[in-house]
């Protein structure tokens, strides 16, 4: 079967409307990862108080994983999109009034509803829909590209909106209130470039529960969302070179920010697409990502050798080789569906499974983080950063290994 992607002009469209959702619906939900010292300081938290702001997030989208699976099974994502899109936005006019912090975790928790419930498994069964099983990576990977192009543009334009207006507590709800109207105008406009797919119907909710239960007793599913922990446990980390290079280098915010959007969002929209099409190529998504978990632990640990007095230079080309190897892994690790064998039908029961073990970490890998910045000051707090995140690397390749032997072993039993 050809990996060479065939798609009409409504299924380009179709992809370009997920792409831009899923590049900018994230942005008020993970502010701190482009703006963290100026969100301390203007919701007057510590880093602790600012990782619990993501797991207020976390416990929400945790609990909307599964129905979010079912939901999609059986509503189209023509539907599901638009209506996620709109409400985040509501609740970004919110956060920018600066609530008391108590009002920013209930704000944080709704997040978790509008943008997991609603969006997340439509935007990845949406995807999976537009293509073949040997075409995956490569759609994928043009989903993460797509999302990082679009993040980059509307990241920079926020950068400039927050620069505009101070760089200081009004240059941050000014950035807030940016983010919210795009998302709003995005909603409406995302209703009319999605088409519904023909696999989508089929189901009613009663049909698309018992297969949600049906997937849930397939341990490769398990095994698959396992990666995406493991994966995704790693890809967090990256987030806190911002403030390593600020406080251990003594970089300037903006560069910071700069540095943080690139790392993040530009690198995503080069090295996505070309992580999937080496996937494809190689036939293997979950061998791909073995590979690339153990070259990103690899590169992780050069960290410990570099000297504080190096200047930034090493540090900063270490952190974009590094969010290179990443943001493929981030490009591949929901494309294992098909290679793992489960039918379209219950494509959003698949992606709720692997969304729900996946994306645990955001129940604690931010505090966790955080921590050991808050608990061991200087460069032994980001080092024993480095060392956990070695690790979820390394767990995520033992994972690849035995998924790989099941799904191999599978094929030779039919």
């Amino acid at each position: 079967m050809s990996s060479k992607l065939s798609m009409s002009i409504k299924q380009w469209l179709t992809l370009l409307a997920i792409c831009m959702a899923g590049g900018v619906i994230f942005k008020l939900a993970y502010l701190r990862d482009v703006f963290y010292v100026p969100m301390g300081e203007a919701f007057n938290a510590n880093h602790t108080e600012l990782g619990l702001m993501m797991t207020a997030f976390a416990v929400t989208q945790f609990i909307a994983y599964l129905p979010g699976g079912w939901l999609v099974d059986f509503i189209p994502v023509k539907k599901l999109v638009p209506a996620s899109l709109i409400s985040t936005g509501l609740l970004g006019f919110w956060l920018a009034t600066y609530p008391s912090f108590k009002i920013v975790l209930v704000i944080q928790a709704c997040f978790g509803i509008t943008i997991t419930l609603l969006f997340w498994e439509a935007m990845i069964k949406g995807v999976r829909m537009l293509g073949t099983p040997n075409q995956q990576g490569r759609l994928f990977g043009l989903l993460e590209g797509g999302r990082g192009l679009f993040s980059t543009i509307v990241s920079f334009a926020a950068l400039f909106v927050f620069e505009r207006f101070g760089e200081g507590r009004l240059g941050l709800r000014a950035t807030m209130i940016f983010y919210s109207i795009t998302l709003v105008v995005l909603g409406i406009v995302t209703y009319f470039l999605i088409e519904e797919n023909e696999s989508e119907g089929h189901l009613d909710a009663k049909g698309a529960l018992k297969g949600l239960l049906e997937v849930a007793k397939l341990p490769k599913v398990w095994l698959a969302g396992a990666i995406v922990f493991f994966g995704y446990s790693f890809y967090n980390g990256l987030g806190y070179l911002t403030p390593y290079l600020t406080d251990i280098y003594g970089i300037s915010v903006s560069l910071g920010a700069t540095l943080s959007i690139v790392r993040t969002y530009l690198i995503a929209f080069i090295a996505a697409p070309i992580g999937g099409m080496i996937a494809d190529k190689m036939g293997s998504r979950i061998n791909y990502l073995k590979y690339a978990l153990l070259t990103g632990a690899a590169l992780t640990m050069v960290y410990f050798f570099i000297p504080e007095n190096s200047g930034i230079a090493i540090p900063v080309a270490i952190m974009l080789i590094l969010a290179v190897v990443i943001m493929t892994i981030r490009g591949t690790y929901y494309s294992t569906g098909d290679e793992i064998g489960v039918p379209m039908v219950l494509a959003g029961a698949t992606a709720g499974i692997m969304s729900i073990v996946g994306n645990t970490p955001d129940l604690f890998v931010f505090a966790l983080y955080g921590n050991m910045v808050d608990k061991y000051p200087g460069i032994e707090g980001y080092n024993k950063i480095f060392a956990i995140m070695i690790g979820f690397a390394l767990a995520g390749v033992i994972c690849a290994i035995l998924l790989a032997r099941i799904v191999k072993k599978e094929k030779q039993n039919k």
